[in-house]
């Protein structure tokens, strides 16, 4: 059940949500689109307001989803396949089943997007509802009012809303690791369980959310009372599940990509042969640097506004409620920068609520506000490029 704050929350949600749709929906029908793949794939959808309803959504890394989740397991067939989790075609694969059942054919490329679709963007609408919660749990003597000015300047100032509107995976990993975060904090292990394995199915880097396991199990009595728990061992039995649920999901993509692949591919024969690594090296240029080249600088200047404001977040006062969340933060940022599609963190940030406390703390300095400002008008721009197929994806 949703109270107050948290009823006004979500109606905030769908406003911003409803004007990002019209903007992107809008934009395709009036600017001509620079990619025709989407024409061309939904060539064969005869229904000319499914088409219409479909041809927005189809951008970029939904191609790979909806490949995947018309298929009848949802399985990956080609091998750059194994750099996505199978969780979010499976959402996708069911909702385009009910939506086949309505319109009583067959499923098809349209259903599973917009199937997909309903499903996403009803639970991003999860995203600022798990920050306030996250925020009361983590900062518990703070007014449900001030609880709420992050998550009002996050729903105001998203850097993508296009990521929460079409089937991606920031829909569904945004709600899930900011739910795993409080109830990891309160201590509901069996929930926790639950929600860190779906997020682990969701993207790879899921499991770096066990970290909230290890803290919380383990660290947060041992510092908070300077002396070993008690209950040690039980602790210790809820760090090791944890951790088991939050690493299953990506050692199975991984051990299931060996058994398909090996020995004939490259990686077969690294002493861990991680297939995830290999294929985005592969097809997406990722690892140490990589992307640091003269040809990505503009990606480095559309997401630096991002990088400067998390970079700045660190500079918080760290309490025993906010250390994990400093550490996971720090990792996170790092491993965007250095590793991989730095504008990535565009996307990403709606699952960095060290972001949005740091600028809600500051919002009336001056380098927050003017980040407020730029996040505003990105959003409207991002909204525009996603609709005429333009990076940054």
């Amino acid at each position: 059940m949703f109270y107050g704050m948290e009823w006004r929350i979500i109606k905030a949600a769908v406003w911003y949500k409803l004007i990002a749709i019209i903007i992107i929906y809008i934009c395709t029908t009036i600017i001509p689109s620079f990619d025709s793949s989407a024409d061309i794939i939904l060539s064969d959808e005869s229904n000319s307001f499914i088409r219409a309803l479909t041809k927005p959504l189809l951008r970029w890394d939904t191609f790979h989803f909806a490949n995947r989740a018309t298929r009848e397991s949802s399985t990956w067939k080609w091998d750059y396949e194994v750099a996505f989790m199978p969780l979010l075609p499976l959402i996708m694969r069911f909702g385009g089943k009910l939506l086949s059942k309505v319109r009583m054919s067959a499923i098809s490329y349209s259903d599973v997007i917009l199937g997909g679709a309903l499903f996403t963007n009803i639970i991003s609408l999860l995203i600022p509802l798990e920050l306030y919660r996250l925020t009361r749990v983590t900062f518990p003597h703070m007014k449900a009012q001030r609880a709420a000015l992050p998550v009002m300047i996050m729903l105001a100032c998203t850097p993508s809303p296009p990521s929460l509107i079409a089937p991606y995976t920031e829909a569904v990993y945004a709600p899930l690791s900011l739910m795993l975060a409080r109830l990891v904090k309160e201590e509901k292990w069996g929930r926790a369980y639950v929600v860190a394995f779906l997020a682990g199915s969701v993207r790879a880097n899921g499991f770096f959310l066990g970290g909230f396991f290890i803290y919380q199990a383990l660290l947060f009595p041992l510092l908070e009372k300077r002396q070993i728990p008690s209950n040690l061992v039980s602790r210790i039995i809820i760090t090791v599940l944890g951790l088991l649920a939050s690493f299953a999901p990506f050692v199975y993509t991984q051990f299931e990509a060996y058994q398909r692949l090996c020995p004939g591919d490259d990686f077969c024969n690294n002493f861990i042969p991680i297939a995830y690594n290999h294929v985005q090296k592969r097809y997406w240029d990722n690892g140490f640097l990589s992307y640091w080249t003269l040809q990505q600088i503009p990606n480095f200047a559309i997401s630096f506004p991002i990088y400067l404001m998390s970079f700045r977040a660190l500079k918080e006062k760290i309490t025993l409620n906010t250390l994990p969340h400093y550490i996971l933060h720090l990792v996170i940022i790092l491993t965007l920068l250095f590793y991989s599609n730095v504008q990535i963190a565009l996307r990403f940030s709606t699952a960095l609520p060290l972001l949005w406390w740091h600028v809600a703390s500051n919002e009336n300095e001056g380098i927050p506000k003017a980040f407020i400002m730029w996040s505003q008008t990105w959003s409207v721009v991002s909204c525009i490029l996603w609709s005429v197929f333009l990076p940054p994806a």
